[in-house]
Order: C-alpha cells, then sequence, then structure tokens
C-alpha cells in the first residue's frame, strides 16, 4: 500500500484509522479539521497519537461534534511522486523546541512546494507546527513543542505545485492538486479548485507563517467543500501568512 485518504467522523477519541491493507513502511499521516457549515475554527489541535503502525494509526483532539470530520491521509516515506508532481513525506523527530529544518533525499522541481505538516506525540499538542520556509531541497518548521529522545515528531508531506492525475490501486481517487492561499484577512476564506472534480475532494490545509517565529493562534479548519471550491476559516492572518492546500478526489 502506498496512500491512504479518508474521512472519518469523531464521535470518540481517539479516531482509530485502519488502513485496507498493511504499508510496508509506517505511513507519514497528515490530518486536517473538517467542521461542516461552522462559523468558527476548532479549538484543539489534531494529533498524530505515537502508537502508529503500518496497519493503522490513532488520532487524538478534544474536538467532536455532529457536523465533525477528520481528513485522514496516509502516504508510504518511499514515494516519490504522485502523478507527474513530485513528493516527500517522512517523519522528523524534534527534540528542540523552535525551529527546525527537513532535508529531502530527492529535490523537488518547485522552488517553493506545498507542504503538510502534522504533530506527532503522546497526547495532544499546544501548539500548531506550520511551515517557515520552503525549498526544493528542504523546508524549515517552527513551534515550541518538543520532546526528549524523540517522542514528538513532524509528520510531513511536501508536493510539487500543480495538478496531475494518478493511479494507485490502493485508492479510489484519480486526482490531485495543490496550491497556497495567501491569507491577509481574518475569518473565511474560499479558494477554487484549477478544474472542477466530479464530486467534493478530501482538502487538508497546513499553515505557511514565511520567515516568522511566534504562536499561530487559531486553527485552519475547513467548512465547506464543493465540486468546484472549498471554504475554510481561522483568525490568522499577516502579509506574510498563507495557508498550504493539496485536494484529493476524481475528475
Amino acid at each position: 500500500m502506498s496512500i491512504y485518504i479518508t474521512q472519518q467522523q469523531r464521535t470518540t477519541d481517539p479516531v482509530m484509522v485502519s488502513f485496507p491493507t498493511a504499508f510496508d513502511h509506517t505511513p507519514a499521516v497528515l490530518v486536517t479539521p473538517f467542521w461542516r457549515g461552522q462559523g468558527a475554527s476548532v479549538g484543539s489541535i489534531e494529533t498524530i497519537l505515537t502508537t502508529n503502525l503500518n496497519d493503522e494509526c490513532k488520532i487524538t483532539s478534544g474536538n467532536q461534534a455532529s457536523n465533525y470530520w477528520v481528513n485522514i491521509l496516509a502516504i508510504d516515506p518511499t514515494v516519490t511522486s504522485i502523478g507527474t508532481l513530485g513528493v516527500n513525506a517522512g517523519v522528523q523527530p524534534k527534540m528542540q523546541a523552535g525551529q527546525v529544518s527537513i532535508n529531502f533525499a530527492d529535490h523537488l522541481k518547485s522552488n517553493d512546494p506545498v507542504v503538510l505538516l502534522a504533530p506527532q506525540w503522546t497526547a495532544v499538542v499546544g501548539y500548531t507546527e506550520y511551515l517557515v520556509g520552503s525549498a526544493a531541497s528542504e523546508v524549515s518548521t517552527y513551534s515550541q513543542n518538543m520532546a526528549p529522545g524523540g517522542a514528538y515528531a513532524i509528520e510531513y508531506l511536501a508536493a510539487d505545485r500543480g495538478a496531475s492525475s494518478f493511479q494507485d490501486l490502493t485508492t479510489t481517487f484519480t486526482q490531485i492538486e495543490t496550491g497556497t492561499y495567501n491569507k491577509t484577512g481574518s475569518g473565511t476564506y474560499r479558494v477554487y479548485f484549477q478544474s472542477p472534480f466530479t464530486v467534493p475532494p478530501v482538502v487538508f490545509l497546513s499553515s505557511w507563517w514565511n520567515g516568522t517565529q511566534s504562536t499561530l493562534g487559531s486553527i485552519e479548519t475547513v467548512t465547506d467543500v464543493t465540486n468546484e471550491y472549498f471554504d475554510a476559516i481561522s483568525g490568522n492572518t499577516a502579509s506574510n501568512y498563507s495557508v498550504n492546500w493539496m485536494a484529493f478526489g476524481n475528475t
């Protein structure tokens, strides 16, 4: 198995995800909150528990509602492309608070790739892990999250910019699109896809505060998805603040 994408409604905690078949290697897992129709960001950071294995993973947070889902993407770290888009994925232990650099074994084509980040720890983390710099060969992230001995780690997926069809026997999705939205105002924002999907895709978000080491006060949250666009919300805003996103679906 190389990639798996799903949505799980949170009715209990943690969310348990069993992969249809086991990955050959422990996958990187990326997550995004989807609070359908809600005009507010979630209050708790979705966190991958360190007990994730090749055949399952667990995700914890304090978020729960009848209209709340967790978007989940698991990808084998040996995967180097999705369609024509190059990718790098993995898990980076973090033993000191602050900025950390992640070097890619295979360089990407994009000089500023689209990057998704997720925290992995033994409980819900207190800070959003966000991107502060990106290049074809490496990315830099920042947060105050850390733990000695590698108990805390950053799950990541970096991809070239654009859209591509792809085929993978382990998922029913056949189209990926990646992009970035420069968020200079607080509240709800709408992003249109390059080409419509046949049905609403699964959307993933991650913060990019270019060159800034601080603390984000809000969690990027998807609130609606159609075949043409998605809506999301947060209180984060700055001239150098953006939201990286990826959408997986069919066209």
